[in-house]
């Protein structure tokens, strides 16, 4: 027991003694034993008798190695708090670098946790549903559609054949018209078969899913409500199952209310993304003939069994379309598509997000450029401290640990001002997102986010501090004690690191301004491309007629009819019509058909996108007739069927002929009533505004093949938008239960369409910005660093007659060939890079050399500002007060 307190008053004293708490205690131990063991065989005991005994006299080990423990613990807490107390004064004592430097740590620090915010609301966080990684998507896929919906029969024969998934289901988008009580109501319906919340691990909060009973037709009145629409329209009435409820003017039965925030999992062709946006879930009814393979139009969706892969599930899809095509000719030629549920609905986003979060990394290595340099100047003027400590007997490596504290003390302070910039500018961010932009809703500060953010400030800390560190701990003692020493240069080795920083954070700004270079390019090709129609003045709104009312085609011609007459005769109203898919707004119609005296080549198809439209539609919205004729009221039923077609499809199809008078079918064995006659040709409109061009595409009149669901273009004189309140009435005044939605502008239109790249250009420009300031504060502090320290040279060459002009050039030309340096680097590193930014950008090359030589001359002509004035400073030198001060 002596020996044991022996050693813990040699462990106490070790609190307040560097040399004792330098001691291994588990040597100590091991040699006390030894020495113990040795002295009882000396009395005559066996090696393990005596072994025994040393132990049972020096006491617990174990405990003592516990409290050792406990005590070394105790002494380095209390050697990190001197250290975070001592570094916190030194940075009271220089206000100005240690506001400089957390501010330009907190506008790195601020942006990736933005940034990181929404990768981690879109990309990282779990979909909202059961073992998400198990659902997946279900398309077709030829050599004309690359992607497309299911047949609905087909879709039956793979949900009874299939062996991958454990429930498969499908879905469309069909809205409806609520009415009967209050005002009538457009509502976002999704139409499904039985399975679907099953495929997605979701149960209705009050009544039940459709089985397949509901599939039947004459069953299929049934409706599921979203939460929302249960309490804004119907009070969250806690009878609601079971009661009658008016849609598209047919009473419908509630069996099944959803919980709060039911995501549904986007729909592809029909313009609604991911998210909580469907009011009402119809079940789907199999009418017709299932012979018929021809109509694409539902969406499937499955939840694989546990262990199968997509992979092996599209396979086996692909076999039993084999197994179709075999049944049924139509499906000849079609593949199946199986995609993870997650990858379809990130997908667009994906490269966007990661090409951001790049952008932000190379600011945040910037910005600790920047901080490192201001780093090893403070460390310069205090060689005379260090020096100090170094004589004294502090360690390089004790000395290495101080300047690191301080290093990530300044780290943090930028991290928590960062985070705080970071909380508002994540509410600016989601204001810029795209209407349509996938998991919005679920960007915001999260505890990854916060992890996130500490991790960085701990790793920028170190990264930013370690090199100053070094450098600092290497000062020789004597050389820093030296009256001088205050402004030394720091040698060769800490200019060139210096110089290395600076070049570097000119090639990643280089980088950056590239990035935002090419975007902006793309941008400017996306507002200045000739869309095809003029949305100036033009106002829409979208309609749907209830087939229960409205029963015959010719009813629903005569409506449209009499809405368009009445709409015209508006005050100020130059022209309207009406269309069954307004441009950029969504997805079109495919139809393939026969034309007459061409035969298609093997594996090729006729096929465009098809429309019906009123006879003023394309004056309305401004789409310019090339040849021939629009429609007009004479193309009714009783005339002969009639097209108009646009130039893509005239120059595919009749490449070197008059595409009017051409005819074309949709029936395999047409007689002389089937035939289309082509009577006019358009000009282009694209699909969207970044395709690569206009895919084939043709108009039915309006009266030859009427539709009930129509979007009304009207252009006027003045602001169209006043015209809003007037068209609502003119329905009213046709129908009082119909409802009127999407009202707005076609420049609205036009806008959200280009709402992406425009984000994408608006955060890469803020970023590079941002960089090149930081950039140039880089290099201003450089030169003027190296100004300041090269006083007496500049005041010696002054005084042996050197012309001021002489030392302005000098800096510059140092200011220039960092520069230059830097742009090289950056432009080498932009090339390489260059295909990454490929799907982000328009009608622009990712090595353009406008661009590349734009940002080159510009980085330049940065830093030669930056220089300039430290320049300027060189050239006021006095010879005098320079050779006195040496």
């Amino acid at each position: 027991m002596v020996s044991l307190l022996r050693i813990f008053v040699a462990k106490l004293q070790g609190l307040f003694s560097k040399r004792q708490a330098d001691c291994d205690f588990d040597d100590e131990v091991r040699t006390h034993l030894r020495l113990l063991t040795e002295r009882f065989i000396r009395q005559g005991m066996s090696a393990g008798e005596a072994a025994s005994a040393a132990r049972r006299q020096f006491g617990n080990t174990s405990l003592l190695q516990d409290r050792n423990r406990e005590m070394r613990t105790l002494l380095l807490l209390e050697t990190l708090w001197r250290d975070v107390r001592y570094g916190a004064r030194q940075l009271r004592k220089s206000p100005g670098f240690t506001l400089t430097a957390v501010l330009t740590l907190a506008l790195g620090i601020g942006a990736n946790t933005a940034i990181f915010s929404v990768i981690d609301g879109v990309l990282l966080k779990s979909l909202p549903y059961p073992e998400p990684e198990r659902i997946v998507r279900i398309f077709v896929s030829s050599a004309a559609y690359p992607k497309f919906p299911l047949n609905p029969f087909d879709f039956q024969d793979f949900r009874s054949r299939n062996k991958s998934f454990d429930s498969f289901a499908a879905f469309t988008r069909e809205d409806v018209q609520l009415s009967g009580s209050g005002e009538a109501e457009r509502l976002a319906a999704f139409r499904i078969t039985s399975g679907y919340f099953r495929v997605l691990g979701l149960k209705p909060e009050i009544g039940s899913e459709f089985d397949e009973k509901a599939e039947i037709p004459g069953n299929g009145l049934q409706v599921i409500l979203s939460d929302r629409l249960w309490r804004t329209r119907f009070g969250a009435a806690p009878d609601i199952l079971g009661r009658k409820i008016t849609l598209n003017a047919q009473l419908f039965t509630v069996v099944g209310v959803m919980p709060p925030g039911t995501a549904h999992p986007g729909n592809e062709f029909h313009s609604l993304p991911y998210g909580d946006s469907v009011d009402i879930w119809w079940a789907f009814s199999f009418a017709g003939d299932p012979s018929q393979r021809g109509s694409h139009y539902m969406e499937g969706i499955g939840r694989l069994r546990k262990g199968v892969q997509p992979k092996l599930a599209q396979g086996e899809m692909n076999a039993l379309m084999v197994q179709l095509a075999r049944e049924h000719p139509a499906d000849a030629g079609w593949q199946v598509l199986v995609i993870p549920l997650y990858r379809e609905i990130v997908g667009s986003s994906q490269r966007m997000l990661l090409v951001l979060l790049g952008a932000v990394g190379m600011v945040l290595l910037i910005a600790c450029a920047n901080v490192a340099n201001l780093m090893m100047a403070r460390a310069t003027t205090r060689k005379r401290e260090i020096a100090v400590r170094l004589a004294l007997g502090a360690s390089r490596s004790r000395l290495i640990r101080q300047l690191l504290t301080e290093s990530l003390l300044i780290a943090f302070l930028g991290g928590g001002l960062g985070t705080a910039m970071a909380v508002g500018g994540i509410k600016a961010l989601v204001s810029l997102l795209p209407a349509d932009f996938p998991r919005a809703h679920d960007i915001h500060v999260s505890a990854p986010v916060f992890a996130f953010t500490i991790l960085v400030s701990v790793a920028t800390g170190i990264l930013f501090g370690l090199a100053p560190a070094l450098q600092a701990s290497r000062t020789d003692p004597r050389q820093g004690m030296h009256e001088g020493a205050r402004t030394s240069t720091g040698g060769g080795r800490q200019r060139r690191l210096r110089n290395a920083l600076v070049v570097s954070e000119v090639g990643l700004a280089c980088v950056l301004l590239i990035g935002a270079g090419l975007m902006l390019r793309s941008f400017l090709n996306l507002l200045h491309l000739d869309p095809g129609f003029r949305q100036e003045h033009v106002l829409t709104a979208t309609l749907l007629l209830p087939r229960a009312e409205y029963k015959t085609s010719v009813a629903i011609g005569r409506f449209y009819d009499d809405l368009v007459t009445h709409v015209s005769s508006l005050p100020g109203v130059q022209s309207a019509g009406a269309e069954t898919a307004l441009p950029w707004t969504g997805y079109d119609g495919n139809a393939d058909f026969s034309i007459e005296g061409k035969t298609p080549q093997p594996h090729e198809t006729f096929h465009a996108r098809f429309h019906t439209a009123t006879p003023d539609y394309f004056r309305a919205l401004g789409i310019p007739l090339v040849r021939g004729r629009f429609f007009t009221k004479a193309d009714n039923q009783d005339a002969p069927n009639v097209l108009i077609i646009n130039q893509a499809m005239a120059e595919r199809y009749w490449p070197h002929e008059d595409a009017l008078g051409k005819r074309i079918t949709f029936s395999s064995t047409p007689k002389d009533k089937d035939w289309l006659t082509v009577v006019g040709v358009t000009g282009n409109v694209k699909d969207r505004p970044s395709s690569a061009g206009a895919e084939p595409a043709f108009w039915w009149p309006h009266l030859q093949r009427s539709t009930p669901d129509m979007s009304l273009v009207v252009r006027a004189d003045f602001n169209s938008e006043m015209l809003a309140d007037a068209i609502r009435q003119e329905v009213k005044r046709l129908d009082p239960a119909l409802a009127v939605s999407g009202v707005r502008l076609m420049n609205q239109i036009v806008e959200g369409s280009v709402a992406t790249p425009r984000f994408a250009f608006v955060l890469m420009g803020l970023f590079a910005a941002l960089a090149v300031l930081l950039a140039a504060i880089g290099t201003y502090g450089v030169i003027s660093y190296s100004v300041s320290q090269r006083v007496p040279e500049f005041g010696l060459r002054i005084a042996l007659g050197a012309q001021r002009n002489d030392v302005l050039h000098m800096v510059l030309f140092q200011a220039t060939k960092l520069a230059l340096a830097g742009t090289a680097l950056g432009l080498i590193f932009a090339l390489t890079l260059a295909q990454v930014l490929r799907g982000l950008i328009y009608q622009v090359s990712p090595v353009d050399p406008l661009t590349f030589t734009a940002v080159g001359l510009t980085i330049i002509a940065m830093a030669m500002l930056a220089g300039y004035i430290p320049a300027q400073r060189a050239t006021r030198t006095d010879p005098a007060i320079a050779m006195r001060a040496e």
